[in-house]
């Protein structure tokens, strides 16, 4: 740019094309534990930029909970937590869904299915509208009711849907307190998602299920603190972990310190967290865990009470598996850029393009405007240009 003519429009849009994307703001370098956690995070497959910053946010509170000299041993805990996706649920359900129609040859018109459990909001509830999709059968082999609650003449089989056997304690107190209620001839199917060995065995040999079917099966090396363990091989860690676990454990679930029935669980699901799932991991004011203990839960436990089956409306019903819900005010902020301040960085993040650094010292506010943005450039161009006419 020359003093010596005035500039012109063009040349303000090379300035911004040039600089928008370009400039530098750089207070030094990014904290370690900062990568550290965007890395697990990726690893959990987080990946949008609005639900990284809530869950790093979630895992420094979590990293709170424990004592400095523990952080760095609960870093090696966080890497090893099993984040299940849809995606992965969904091929579950397909090949589960493949042994269905196996087992009844494509006929459904006598089979009932029902989420596991005393309430139709059992865990197993969540997975229902995806079976069905699968199946492509009619939505009246779902009852809402309570499978006790209808009537199964003609009915030749029931199948029970859950996410995973821990113990097996559930669904054998299950089976023990219902099954002398129906019919010897009715035929009995459970279907899971992920089930531990010793859990599987126990289900096999007194429950009374015709059959049990899971997706996957965990042997002895899923259980955290396990001298077989899958995660930590190193005895002296492992040791130093289960004891930590442990101590928080005690406070936080004082019957099952390290999961339901000593579980040891590394696992989280989209829509909740197992009980046999480490309790430092999930505790908190909607689990089960010992009221009056504050803990900053990594992930949600949300606890179902059981409750008697509501009076049907005439229209079965199932529960989807959630998705994202796009709102209007969404929509505007997906228009707009995010400007977030984090230590050693001010990142411009554009919601479809991932991440872009901007270098210029911008208001720290949370959203920005592509036009205020365009201001900002604007302004300071005006400054570089009074400089260059001096």
């Amino acid at each position: 740019m020359h003093a010596d003519r005035l500039p012109t429009i063009p040349d303000f849009l090379r300035y911004f094309t040039k600089n928008s994307w370009n400039i530098k703001f750089m207070p030094g370098k990014k904290n370690s534990n900062d990568e550290h956690i965007d890395v697990i995070l990726t690893r959990w497959q987080i990946t949008s930029g609005q639900e990284r910053l809530t869950k790093k946010a979630e895992v420094l509170g979590w990293l709170d909970n424990f004592e400095p000299s523990e952080r760095e041993d609960m870093f090696a805990l966080l890497e090893k937590i099993e984040v299940i996706s849809y995606g992965e649920i969904r091929g579950w359900i397909k090949n589960l869904s493949g042994e269905l129609k196996k087992i009844f040859q494509n006929d459904f018109s006598a089979v009932c299915i029902f989420p596991l459990g005393n309430s139709p909001s059992a865990s197993g509830a969540n997975f229902l509208y995806e079976f069905r999709k699968e199946l492509k059968i009619s939505p009246k082999c779902f009852p809402f009711e309570h499978f006790t609650k209808i009537d199964l003449d003609g009915i030749k089989a029931l199948v029970f849907v859950d996410d995973i056997i821990g113990s097996g304690d559930q669904a054998t107190r299950f089976a023990k307190k219902t099954f002398p209620t129906i019919a010897l001839d009715i035929k009995k199917y459970y279907v899971v998602l992920l089930t531990f060995e010793n859990g599987l065995n126990k289900v096999n040999k007194e429950a009374g299920f015709t059959q049990v079917i899971p997706a996957k099966v965990l042997s002895e090396e899923y259980k955290a603190f396990s001298p077989k363990s899958c995660y930590f091989k190193d005895p002296k860690q492992r040791k130093r972990l289960e004891k930590i676990c442990s101590k928080y454990g005690e406070r936080l679930y004082p019957d099952h310190p390290l999961g339901y029935d000593n579980s040891q669980g590394l696992f989280v699901f989209p829509h909740n967290v197992p009980n046999n799932t480490l309790p430092i991991i999930w505790a908190g004011t909607e689990s089960e865990s010992e009221p009056g203990v504050l803990w900053k839960p990594l992930w949600k436990r949300v606890k179902i009470p059981a409750q008697h089956p509501k009076e049907s409306s005439g229209k079965p019903k199932s529960e989807a598996i959630p998705k994202p819900e796009t709102n209007e005010k969404d929509k505007e902020t997906q228009q707009h850029l995010n400007i977030e301040d984090s230590p050693g960085a001010i990142v411009i993040q554009n919601k479809g393009d991932g991440d872009i650094n901007i270098n210029a010292d911008l208001p720290l506010k949370k959203k920005k405007s592509l036009s205020d943005l365009y201001g900002i450039l604007a302004k300071k161009y005006d400054e570089e240009l009074k400089k260059d006419l001096e």
